[in-house]
């Protein structure tokens, strides 16, 4: 049997248009996300039937098997959750769902490869034997052009597969690619974790079917257990370093020599470059900073040809001879911001906006972030600069862009602009394919910078919905997060009320056992929800108002609606809690927060402050909420310094501070999680 969902990641190329000969060196450039705009849409999911267990008096006996808190089940089936056409269903467990036909992989167009051709032939030899295989080197050496050309040669013989590449803003685990993989193999978003047993057991029988995961970091041991989950599967990973079982089948990707690379830049500008043609262009120097990568010796070629001595050459030869080259400006960051500058106005916003966000942006998007209705066409000026990648429908920033923007010093894209115009797309009919949900994190985020709190919790509402159909949960509950804060801050107590419940369901939804997720469906589904948004199963929870998980889920509904309405209403101000708030008010935004070392100290002044809180305190609750979460930052400070920003030694240092970022914003929401119950006033 074959199996598997719609393909995940082609090749742009795949879709249509030309590629020039060199455009396949630089393959190796960011990933943008997977699902391509033209991938068939998940088919809506009905609400399905629960699994009932008869017992006297018709009572639904609930099990939960294990620890595992992603895999609840009633009776012998377990269940997940996904987000289609605007509500919340339960899905049935992998084992009884239909396992999807793979599509055929696209043939990306033919690439030169300059000197890389046996390494695929090795490649498409050891795969053709059933064997994984995995391509590993440093950043830009070109994995990604060896890949795209192995999967020509599958595509020849007709194979079936998926490709994933990397999303913005998501840690690569095990278990995220197995959600991923899951989805693609039965053509749902789960929100929830996917149990690694039962999709074994799901997929066991599925053979011939060949997965590609581009940029994969996981360790040895996570690797060994992948392949073992998809015994009939073939893999290829591209990857920072060896960690392939099969050590005989993990090929190093080394940078282009010295005579590829002559050949790789004659190529892309057109010219027979000889002795003299080298020394004019500084080529030694040029090939010395660019390590051999062939994305950097691209945008060098872009360079050039962008230079006002290019441009004046005569139309006739001799072309061997390009002019000379200043070499105070062959840094790849000079080059960057050389071709930044002479940008027309439109492609310089989507640049910026590019660099603001640090999410990958389809066309689509471009006039709607951007504010600019000329930007629409501005992807291909990007493109044709090597400012950008452009990856499964997507254009994303390159590193050296990236720091030519900081160092022109432009203003960053406006979020509000970007909030304003994503709304209204979102919100439109009909709606284009849906951004990447971690562009809709960036823009709240940005948002809540700038302290726009209207507009940050009517952007929530909006985009919240878009991740959950994405199967993006994380990141939907990080986006209902910015919009309690900003419902709180803003004085929006409709709102807030709002936040706080679906902030705490879906929470509940995404982690929590049977008995939760069944509570958090019911309050999601409330009257009080102010939008369909966020999921109308009043239908499906009637199934439950005579059982015993309907006592359940109404005890906990009880329990969350008090909880609620204290931290709603609640007018006093107890001991201690002014100086709560005033610590956790005075947090610099997580955003200004840029190594492990900053992050700590931040663990140490929230600490320290609740500390001189919970001396102030005179309730004993209150002392033992603020004592606890000081606590509890203590312990953040050793383990901070202990696993460090667990990135590796060579991480450019605006991934580090994203990744740092996110730590901080992530202890800034325990800490408002553990103290508003006893310190309601946080909230405002």
């Amino acid at each position: 049997m074959s199996g598997g969902g719609p393909f995940d990641g082609p090749s742009p190329d795949a879709r249509g248009g030309p590629q020039s000969a060199a455009d396949g060196a630089g393959l190796a450039g960011s990933a943008a996300p997977p699902v391509p705009a033209s991938a068939p849409a998940v088919p809506a999911v009905p609400a399905q039937k629960p699994h009932l267990s008869e017992g006297e008096g018709g009572d639904r006996s609930v099990t939960v098997h294990g620890d595992n808190k992603g895999i609840v089940s009633t009776g012998d089936f377990a269940f997940n959750v996904c987000y289609v056409d605007g509500r919340f269903v339960e899905t049935g467990s992998l084992r009884e769902l239909p396992v999807r036909s793979a599509p055929l992989l696209a043939a990306p167009a033919r690439a030169e490869l300059f000197g890389r051709d046996g390494l695929v032939e090795d490649v498409c030899g050891q795969l053709a034997e059933g064997r994984s295989v995995q391509l590993y080197g440093s950043a830009h050496v070109g994995k990604r052009a060896v890949a795209e050309a192995v999967h020509r040669r599958l595509a020849e013989r007709r194979a079936r597969g998926h490709v994933l590449a990397p999303r913005a803003g998501e840690q690569e685990t095990l278990d995220v690619l197995y959600g991923r993989l899951a989805e693609a193999f039965f053509g749902k978003a789960f929100l929830r974790d996917v149990d690694e047993t039962v999709l074994r057991a799901a997929v066991g029988d599925v053979s011939g079917v060949h997965i590609t995961v581009l940029d994969c970091a996981l360790e040895q041991e996570d690797v060994a257990r992948l392949l073992e989950t998809f015994p009939g599967c073939t893999f290829l990973l591209t990857s920072p370093y060896p960690t392939l079982p099969d050590g005989e089948a993990a090929h190093h990707v080394q940078p282009l020599p010295r005579d590829a690379a002559i050949e790789l830049l004659s190529a892309e500008l057109g010219l027979d470059l000889g002795p003299e043609g080298l020394r004019n262009l500084q080529f030694d120097h040029v090939y010395e900073m660019s390590e051999g990568r062939p994305r950097l010796l691209l945008q060098y070629a872009s360079f050039i040809k962008g230079s006002d001595a290019w441009r004046a050459m005569p139309a006739r030869g001799p072309h061997d001879q390009p002019p000379p080259v200043d070499p105070e400006r062959l840094s790849p960051r000079h080059q960057a911001e050389a071709l930044a500058v002479a940008l027309s106005e439109p492609a310089r916003r989507v640049l910026v906006a590019l660099a603001t966000f640090g999410a990958p942006l389809a066309d689509a998007w471009l006039a709607p972030v951007t504010g600019d209705p000329r930007a629409a066409d501005a992807g291909s000026e990007l493109r044709d600069r090597r400012l950008v990648t452009y990856r499964f429908g997507m254009y994303q920033i390159t590193e050296e862009a990236a720091a030519a923007v900081r160092s022109q010093g432009w203003p960053t894209a406006s979020a509000a602009t970007a909030a304003e115009g994503l709304t209204a797309a979102l919100t439109a009919e009909p709606k284009p394919p849906a951004p990447e949900p971690y562009l809709l994190l960036a823009v709240a985020r940005g948002l809540r910078d700038a302290h726009k709190w209207a507009l940050t919790a009517r952007f929530v509402k909006a985009a919240a919905p878009t991740a959950l159909a994405a199967g993006r949960g994380q990141v939907a509950l990080q986006l209902y997060v910015l919009g309690r804060m900003a419902a709180g801050r803003g004085g929006l107590k409709k709102d807030l009320d709002h936040y706080v419940r679906t902030e705490e369901q879906t929470r509940r939804l995404l982690d929590g056992d049977r008995a939760a997720v069944v509570a958090a469906l019911a309050l999601l589904s409330a009257p009080a929800v102010p939008t369909a948004k966020l999921g109308s199963v009043a239908g499906y929870i009637a199934k439950f108002t005579t059982t015993k998980v309907a006592i359940t889920a109404g005890a906990v509904t009880v329990a969350v609606g008090a909880a609620t309405a204290v931290a709603v209403t609640a007018a006093a101000d107890p001991a201690g809690c002014a100086e709560a708030k005033q610590t956790l008010s005075a947090a610099p935004e997580p955003s200004g927060l840029r190594t492990t070392q900053d992050l700590v100290d931040e663990h140490r002044r929230v600490s320290s402050g609740l500390r001189a809180a919970a001396e102030k305190a005179t309730d004993s609750e209150v002392e033992s909420a603020l004592r606890q979460r000081a606590d509890e930052r203590e312990q953040s400070v050793g383990t901070a310094q202990s696993e460090g920003a667990g990135l590796g030694p060579d991480v450019h240092p605006d991934v580090e501070a994203a990744l740092v970022g996110s730590k901080a914003l992530r202890a800034e929401i325990q800490d408002t999680q553990k103290i508003s119950p006893v310190c309601p006033d946080v909230l405002e």
